[in-house]
């Protein structure tokens, strides 16, 4: 795997990760429900994030690139 494969794949598994996460999180705020009650559910859906932002994030990068390059 080349350099720029790994980092589009940590960044896209960063970003999904961080939006799936953050979104679960407040509307388990937004639900008020109690904080432990709710944890487990928060962790799930962030490493669902994870694993399609590290899926995605290499695809999504190189039609970035693309459409930049011209």
């Amino acid at each position: 795997m080349n350099r720029e494969t790994l980092r589009r794949t940590l960044t896209g598994a960063a970003i999904g990760g961080g939006l799936f996460g953050g979104l679960a999180l407040l509307q388990a705020m937004r639900s008020g429900a109690p904080f432990p009650g709710v944890l487990q559910p928060v962790l799930v859906v962030a490493v669902i994030g994870l694993t399609v932002g590290g899926l995605a994030g290499p695809l999504v990068g190189q039609v970035w690139a693309r459409r930049r390059r011209g």
